[in-house]
């Protein structure tokens, strides 16, 4: 289900897959996010950009553009999560996923 989606919705897996470890087998947040990262990145992330490519749905440009900001947030965003509790950490993600869900509804409804 996760990979469909990301596949799908060019999500990260995080997205569904967080949650549902966190829910189904009481991973504590940093676990279920690291969890994601393995399980996730490598295979749909390398499967969906080779389908996405092939129909042309690719800015190179600015997909190369952005990599530096991602490479170094995701290196700040790794050191500040150690220094987080787990269940801040839980808060602060569905808040997140709440706002962008939120702002992605109304977008599609009202736009």
């Amino acid at each position: 289900m996760c990979g469909v989606a990301s596949g799908m919705f060019g999500i990260g897996g995080g997205v569904l897959l967080v949650p549902l470890l966190g829910l189904l087998f009481s991973f504590s947040q940093h676990r279920a996010q690291g969890t994601s990262l393995v399980a996730m990145i490598p295979p749909t992330g390398a499967l969906a950009l080779m389908a996405y490519a092939r129909q042309g749905f690719v800015s190179w440009r600015t997909g190369l553009l952005l990599i530096p900001g991602v490479f170094l947030g995701g290196i700040v965003g790794g050191i500040l999560a150690k220094n987080i509790q787990p269940r801040r950490m839980r808060q602060v993600f569905a808040g997140i996923l709440f706002a962008l869900g939120a702002w992605q509804a109304a977008s599609a409804w009202w736009r």
